[in-house]
This record gives structure tokens, sequence and C-alpha cells, in this order.
């Protein structure tokens, strides 16, 4: 019988590079959703990102509020 909480291999795959990881691994961006390993990840500050832009939209909104500006 298969349990709801567990992760199928799909879930276990790194969105940014494919890589096959273990779960301790994967983190989830907390802009976008994605997931991303280890050797994927940005840090800002104390806080870990799937990429710079999504570093970036967190501390300074993304570029439709920046446009608006000015």
């Amino acid at each position: 019988m298969e349990r709801d909480d567990e992760e199928g291999p799909e879930g276990l795959v790194c969105e940014k590079c494919g890589r096959l990881c273990e779960p301790a691994e994967l983190d989830t961006c907390t802009v976008c959703r994605k997931r991303f390993c280890l050797y994927c990840v940005y840090r800002a500050g104390s806080r870990t990102y799937c990429s710079r832009s999504c570093g970036d939209a967190f501390f300074f909104g993304d570029e439709d509020d920046v446009e608006g500006e000015g």
C-alpha cells in the first residue's frame, strides 16, 4: 500500500539541473516553489533560493513593482 506522504521519484529531482537527489539534498524556493539541490542553491542573507532572480525578487520585489516607480 502506497502512503500519501511519500514522494515519488519525480519529487526527488532538482528542477534546476535535473539531478536525481536524496531528500535531504533538496529544498523548495520560497518565491517560485521550484525544488532545487544543494549544487544549484543561491544564498541571500540566511535564506536559500533556486536562483539569483528569486532572491532579488524576495528582497526587492519583482520587475513589475520596480517599473511603476520613478
